[in-house]
Order: C-alpha cells, then sequence, then structure tokens
C-alpha cells in the first residue's frame, strides 16, 4: 500500500495525459473514449483511494462515510428506476474524487507536467482540429487550455520574486491576461456564450481570490452559488424564459430552447424526489436524455439524498482547494500563491459553465476538474516546509 501511496501522484498524472490526449486531439477517438471514460476513472480512482480507505475505516472518517453511503445509494436508486448502470459512476466517481483529493498530494513534477500538457494541444487547435468539434465544446477546450496555459506562466516565472520582482510580476501578470483575454476572444468567435460565461466568472474570481482567500463567508457564497445555486439556477432560468423568450445575442435566442427540457424535468423529478427519475426518463422536449446542467443531472437522475451529499463532498473538496483546512496549515500545505488562484478560479470557472451544461460532472472533464482541485490543495513535496 506504501508503494501505491508514493506512486499515486503519477498515476493520476496518467490518467489525466490520456483523457486530455483521447479527447482533445481527435473527435473520433474523443467519441470512443467518453463510452467507457466514467468506468475507466472510477476503476483507477478507487485504486488511488485503497491505501487511504484501510488508514481511514478504523477512525470513522466522514468523507470516506460519505462516498461510501453515495455509492450504495447510487446503486440501489439505479436498479429502482430502472437507469443504464452507467449512471452509477456520475455521483459516485464525483465522491470518490472528493475523497481522493483529501489525501492525494502533487508533487511539482506532475505539476508541470499536466500544465504543459493541458496547455500543448491548442497549437494543433489552432490549426486544423477546432473544425471537427462543435463550437461549444471548441469554446470550452480552448478555455481549459488557457487555464493550464496561465499556471504554465507561473511555473516559469515563480511567485517568489527574484532580482527585479516588480518587473517579472508585470510581465507574468501581462501574459496570463494576454492568454485569458484570447480564450474570450475565440469563444465570442465561436458564439459560446456558455465558455464566455465561464470565462467571466473566472476573472471574477482571479481578481477577487485575495479576498476570498481570507474571508471564508465570500467564499462560502461562491461554493454555494456554484452547487446548489446551480439548480435553481434552472427555475430562475424557466420563468424568465416565460418573461424575456425572443431576446436575442450573438444571433441567438438568450434563452436557448432548456427551458422547456427543466421545466418538464422539474414536474418529473417532483414525482419522485428521492430516488430520482433515473436516466432510462424519456424526455418529450427533446430528442435524447441530456439535462444540460451538471448539478441538476444529478438531482433528477439520482435524487435528494445523493444530491445533497455530493454537494457536501464537494463543498468539503472546495474548502480543501481554497486553503480552508486546518490539515493543510498544519502539514505546511497552505499556499496562497498564483498558482492557487488560477487553480481554485478554474475550478469555480468549471462549476458555474455546468449550469448550462454537465461538463464538470462527467469525463473527461472531471478529471480535469479533479486536476485543479489538486493542484489548488496545497504545495508540493519538495515544497512542503
Amino acid at each position: 500500500m506504501e508503494q501505491l501511496k508514493d506512486k499515486g501522484s503519477l498515476i493520476f498524472t496518467g490518467l489525466f495525459i490520456y483523457l486530455v490526449a483521447t479527447a482533445f486531439i481527435n473527435q473520433d477517438v474523443y467519441s470512443f473514449t467518453v463510452r467507457a471514460a466514467s468506468l475507466i476513472v472510477f476503476l483507477i480512482l478507487v485504486v488511488l483511494a485503497l491505501p487511504y480507505i484501510a488508514e481511514d475505516m478504523g477512525n470513522a472518517d466522514i468523507d470516506l462515510i460519505l462516498m461510501v453511503i453515495v455509492s450504495m445509494l447510487s446503486v440501489i436508486f439505479v436498479f429502482i428506476t430502472g437507469s443504464g448502470y452507467g449512471a452509477i459512476f456520475i455521483p459516485t466517481d464525483l465522491a470518490v474524487m472528493s475523497y481522493v483529493t483529501k489525501h492525494l498530494r502533487l508533487k511539482r513534477r506532475d505539476v508541470w507536467i499536466m500544465a504543459f500538457a493541458g496547455a500543448l494541444p491548442v497549437a494543433l487547435w489552432y490549426s486544423h482540429v477546432r473544425w471537427s468539434y462543435n463550437f461549444n465544446m471548441a469554446g470550452f477546450a480552448f478555455m481549459l487550455m488557457a487555464f493550464f496555459a496561465m499556471i504554465v506562466t507561473e511555473l516559469i516565472v515563480p511567485a517568489k520574486d527574484r532580482g527585479n520582482g516588480k518587473a517579472e510580476h508585470s510581465l507574468k501578470g501581462f501574459f496570463e491576461f494576454i492568454i485569458i483575454i484570447t480564450a474570450f476572444i475565440l469563444s465570442m468567435l465561436y458564439h459560446s456564450r456558455t465558455v464566455m460565461f465561464g470565462i467571466v466568472l473566472f476573472g471574477v474570481v482571479w481578481l477577487f481570490y485575495g479576498v476570498m482567500s481570507t474571508n471564508r463567508v465570500l467564499y462560502d457564497i461562491f461554493l454555494a452559488a456554484a452547487t446548489a445555486g446551480s439548480v435553481l439556477f434552472t427555475g430562475l432560468y424557466v420563468m424568465l424564459a416565460g418573461r424575456f423568450g425572443g431576446v436575442k445575442l450573438l444571433y441567438k435566442d438568450v434563452f436557448s430552447g432548456r427551458q422547456g427540457i427543466w421545466e418538464e424535468l422539474w414536474k418529473a423529478f417532483f414525482a419522485h424526489p428521492v430516488t430520482g427519475i433515473g436516466s432510462s426518463y424519456e424526455l418529450k422536449s427533446f430528442e435524447i436524455f441530456e439535462v444540460h446542467n451538471g448539478m441538476f443531472d444529478i438531482l433528477t437522475v439520482h435524487g435528494i439524498i445523493v444530491f445533497i451529499l455530493v454537494v457536501i463532498l464537494l463543498w468539503r473538496m472546495m474548502l480543501r482547494a481554497g486553503g480552508y483546512d486546518a490539515d493543510l496549515e498544519a502539514d505546511g500545505l497552505h499556499n496562497p500563491s498564483g498558482i492557487r488562484r488560477i487553480a481554485v478560479s478554474a475550478c469555480f470557472s468549471m462549476m458555474f459553465t455546468s449550469f448550462f451544461e454537465n461538463y464538470f460532472t462527467v469525463p473527461p472533464y472531471s478529471v480535469i476538474f479533479m486536476a485543479f482541485a489538486l493542484i489548488a490543495t496545497g504545495w508540493y513535496e519538495e515544497d512542503a516546509s
């Protein structure tokens, strides 16, 4: 088990590279990969969790208990609702991710590798890859690559001043600003309003992270908005669409048609609030079952109990990412650096972008989300005091 602990960060890095390479290089390979991605991610995460489960079983670890309950209820409710078995892995993967991020610590080497692996595909996307993907996914890929490119910038120009520190900081800030503005312009060219929204939210957290990192109340407000707020947003969207339908932005209706899906799903959910409606539910408002909202998907498909537990686990995971964890302080892992600032902002951006899509709750995006959370959680072994 100790060897598995030592190799854990390397195993996760390998999983990350595999998913990025198979998702962001070729559309046909991506289509093949996503069919089994949830199962692959689950199996690898369980392997990463095994050494810590053995230790935590005897001390009533809350994250372990919640992870087990989510997994068990997901299995039980899938059978009750007649869902496809693959539905089990959406809440279960998120629960295991939260548990693993509590224990797994990346090395600086791993962050260098993942940052470059996450940023490098942009060269191919600028040339030809982008045209084989739909515009929403293309915009989302550019957004994620921009976040990793910003982390690369932080790694190349460290936060600690060297010589004329002010000049270095100014240059670093300039490059990061250009990276994120470029991603926003590309999202506009793709008419990807979801990504534009995600980049704006990234910018808000990025600019105000100094306050959020020392103000737990503000941080909790953002977390509440990103989790439970995502579900409340669907209800608000339905109400506003009824009053202001027909308004256009970037040649599209502001209200994109999701209101019909969400209104139908709310009605179906209220009939089965405990177990959820399952993934085999046949939508009347859309040709396939697609919720277009990550947290609302978990609520409607798996029910209120699983939803609440997943929110608690995500909340705990993001508190660790933001440095609000006594164990991080004790281990010398509270890291208020530029890297944490970008990684936390990226996590929030992915969560807020999932107001309109399932992004951060499904592979490969869930693993990318986990990577940002791990990067944010603390310094790396070589730097821990």
